[in-house]
């Protein structure tokens, strides 16, 4: 009995020592929990007190300086002759020789190529043919007409000579009437003849005169129309004259485009002469930073280790490309420059006498708000927001948000962007 009443507690005991075997390891990870999200809160919390650090060596600070400073604008460009010809061919041809190449100096009628066309010669024949016909015919017209008034020289010379002796026969029979010796038909036939000779003279010379109107009316169009055909045919030569193609004016070649063989038509252009050693440089300027340019304004091309200084020329009205090419008159010029050469330019459009200003950071690209590094004591970088306008090719004028001997990070911490703080170490 008392064995199975013990046995029956023992029992009873373990089935009740169950749930609060349960409960306590419940109980336990519930504490185990609690101290995980307070670990993990003084973490965070310490995170957050304590600003992420930045090795000093990865940093490049530079000191905001009072001076006075010139605003530039920048640009890529190139060399470009201040003259150049163009020679372009004047009729369609075929390119027979070329008798240059790139980097030849000429004369003023050296010959650059030789072009033919046959169908130009063709031309130049048809109009001295014609030429000859008109001429042929003008020289029949003028020999009908000279043979005609030869004739009627004749006999007007004839006619004027028969009324001469008329006239003399009549005065002679006048002075033998009145002696007496002559009748009155005799004097009236001598009269009459006299008179019919005289018109008859008076009828030669007009028409003596009426032949020389008639011959310049005849002549006339026959010259006019071998004049017209002598400026083609002379037209024709001078086409003919040019397909041996000449430079014009003395210089260098530049550049040929065209090869033996090839057909050409009006308009192209066979090569390029450059008629002085005299350069410019056109400068590509962002087409916001154009709009402070001006002609007359200094300027500096960048050469490899050069320095050449000039002034704005001209400025192109239109924009091409998110640029405007600005050309650039050089006032010193050393050997050796060639058209083509790849420089960089600037050009000073405004000076501030009295200005903050610092090294360009390397994200300053156009005029605008910024947030950069200030150094604060020093092991501690603060967020700022800064006005920056870009100045030259190394510098950038301070607006607003920095003061004179402050000092900043120009370096990219763009990826601690989001925060206001940064540790120094």
């Amino acid at each position: 009995m008392v064995e199975q009443r013990s046995a029956g507690m023992d029992g009873a005991r373990t089935d009740r020592s169950l749930p609060e075997r349960r409960r306590r390891w419940v109980a336990a990870l519930w504490l185990l929990g609690a101290l995980a999200a307070l670990s993990l809160t003084l973490a965070l919390a310490r995170a957050r007190g304590a600003p992420p650090a930045v090795e000093r060596s990865e940093t490049l600070l530079a000191a905001v300086t009072r001076e006075t400073l010139a605003q530039r604008v920048t640009g890529p460009g190139r060399l470009v002759p201040r003259h150049l010809r163009w020679l372009t061919a004047t009729h369609r041809a075929r390119v027979e020789q070329l008798l240059v190449q790139p980097g030849d100096r000429l004369e003023a009628h050296g010959r650059v190529a030789i072009l033919a066309n046959p169908e130009m010669d063709l031309a130049l024949l048809e109009a001295r043919r014609e030429l000859a016909a008109a001429r042929i015919q003008v020289e029949g017209t003028r020999r009908q007409l000279d043979t005609a008034r030869e004739a009627l020289e004749l006999s007007l010379t004839a006619a004027h000579e028969q009324a001469r002796a008329a006239h003399h026969d009549e005065q002679r029979l006048k002075g033998l009437q009145l002696e007496g010796l002559a009748s009155r038909s005799e004097l009236e036939q001598a009269e009459s003849r006299s008179s019919e000779l005289e018109a008859r003279e008076r009828l030669l010379a007009q028409q003596a005169v009426a032949l020389e109107s008639r011959r310049t009316r005849e002549l006339t169009p026959g010259q006019a129309l071998v004049a017209s055909l002598e400026q083609i045919v002379g037209h024709r030569q001078r086409q003919l004259a040019e397909l041996s193609f000449e430079s014009g004016a003395p210089g260098v070649v530049q550049s040929v485009h065209v090869e033996p063989g090839q057909w050409v038509e009006a308009g192209v252009v066979l090569a390029k002469v450059i008629i002085s050693d005299e350069v410019s440089a056109e400068l590509s300027i962002d087409e916001l930073d154009a709009r402070q340019v001006q002609v007359g304004q200094p300027a500096l091309i960048s050469l490899g280790s050069s320095r050449l200084s000039g002034q704005v020329a001209r400025i192109d009205p239109m924009a091409s490309q998110g640029t405007v090419v600005v050309e650039v008159t050089l006032e010193q010029v050393e050997g050796g420059l060639r058209a083509d050469q790849r420089v960089s330019g600037e050009i000073e459009v405004r000076s501030y006498p009295d200005a903050l200003s610092v090294r360009a950071p390397l994200q300053v690209t156009r005029a605008g708000h910024y947030t950069l590094f200030k150094l604060v004591g020093s092991s501690e970088l603060l967020a700022v927001d800064v006005e920056l306008v870009p100045a030259s090719a190394d510098r950038v004028l301070v607006k607003s948000g920095l003061v004179e001997g402050d000092q900043v990070v120009i370096s990219d911490l763009e990826r601690f962007k989001t925060f206001e703080r940064l540790a120094l170490r």
